[in-house]
């Protein structure tokens, strides 16, 4: 019976390749700054398994997610969700002990960054231990090659237009970009659409910084001649507002999972929704996606190369992400730490081979890029 007998965690940090994310006039971009971590879990029987957390999670939250699974059988660990939330030890919502139980089946709680990071280190063990790919884990894969977007920040139609000659070399066939109301966006797009082609998919994310329902029409309307353009989060979220902006405009508006994307489905505000890891949380939006006829795809924080593979997983898993996402920062960093190669095709990515992820740890990268490290046996 398999136990996890050592668990080693690797702070790094790994900035994008030059050129690519910080541009003059925009400042520093915060995408490639921040550290990750990434974890190799192994078993008394010699498996070893390996998650990457999101960006900016801090050392202890490791140790103390990692301290959750150390010395435990692998078959006593819950696949779906190995790290549960551990609240004996502060009052998250409350107070230690309280007279009454803490109400929590009535706040949605979503796994932190630190546990997401082992999560996917064991999940890994697990699939790998019963000699079968991630995906299967996931129950099967609706495609072995999952689409993906090639990405930009702010940016400019001079810089666009590189960018897009690097991702079309790398095999990516459309982009989503990072914008602002004050940028040129017209002329972005005009220049993009001469170098990847008039039917070339645009997905265009302000975060909110076209501010209002009014600006964001207006640009759409100096846009909505080309086709395949797509808005996502262009202005803070009001349901009738948002439906205001697709009576006004025939440009798609995606909803991302970090703003109500439940809401703006059940209010038919919205055309798409960009969904948020973990896989379960995942694949159960994309299912309720699904009944709203809506498709979807995968988001991703700029990731290395174990979380974009993971995140290749449960996307090939999902019947309705047929739309490219976002498993793109394996190609934009300086290196994706892995010793395999997650190769842009035609604008597809296949899905890795092998058991678990499919993928495992460049040693000699992690120890190039190494910040901080801590291992618990």
């Amino acid at each position: 019976m398999s136990r996890i007998e050592h668990i080693r965690a690797t702070e790094v940090v790994v900035h994008a390749k030059d050129g690519y994310v910080d541009r003059p006039g925009f400042g520093p971009s915060i995408f490639d700054k921040g550290p990750k971590w990434l974890i190799e879990i192994r078993t008394d029987d010699g498996l070893v398994g390996c998650g990457e957390t999101p960006r900016n999670v801090g050392r202890a939250a490791v140790e103390a997610a990692a301290r959750q699974v150390l010395g435990k059988p692998l078959r006593d660990i819950p696949w779906a969700q190995p790290i549960p939330p551990d609240w004996s030890t502060h009052d998250a919502l409350g107070h230690v002990n309280p007279p009454v139980p803490h109400r929590f089946y009535e706040v949605e709680v979503h796994t932190p960054g630190a546990e997401m990071g082992v999560m996917i280190a064991v999940q890994d063990l697990i699939a790998r231990s019963a000699d079968m790919r991630l995906v299967d884990l996931f129950g099967g894969a609706e495609r072995e090659a999952v689409p993906v977007d090639w990405w930009v920040g702010r940016t400019d139609p001079a810089h666009i237009t590189e960018q897009m000659q690097i991702g079309l070399r790398l095999g990516y066939r459309s982009i989503k970009m990072k914008a602002a109301a004050e940028d040129d966006i017209p002329g972005i797009v005009s220049a993009y659409k001469m170098i990847a082609g008039v039917s070339a998919r645009m997905v265009i994310d302000p975060n909110q910084r076209f501010y209002r329902c009014s600006e964001a029409v207006r640009i759409a309307r100096r846009v909505e001649q080309h086709d395949n353009i797509i808005f996502e989060d262009p202005f803070p979220f009001d349901p009738d507002e948002w439906r205001q902006f697709r009576a006004s405009t025939t440009v798609p508006i995606c909803m991302h999972c970090g703003t109500r994307p439940h809401v703006a489905m059940a209010a038919h505000c919205c055309d798409y929704v960009n969904l948020c890891y973990p896989a379960a949380r995942f694949l159960g939006d994309a299912y309720i996606a699904s009944q709203f006829g809506m498709l979807c795809w995968s988001s991703s924080g700029v990731e290395l190369g174990v979380l974009d593979a993971y995140i290749l997983h449960y996307s090939a898993a999902a019947r309705t992400c047929v739309l490219p996402g976002d498993a793109f920062g394996h190609d934009l960093r300086e290196n994706d730490l892995i010793n395999e190669t997650l190769q842009a095709v035609d604008g597809h990515i296949d899905l890795p081979s092998g058991p678990g992820l499919g993928v495992t740890i460049d040693e000699d990268a992690l120890s190039h890029y190494r910040k901080d490290a801590f291992e618990l046996k």
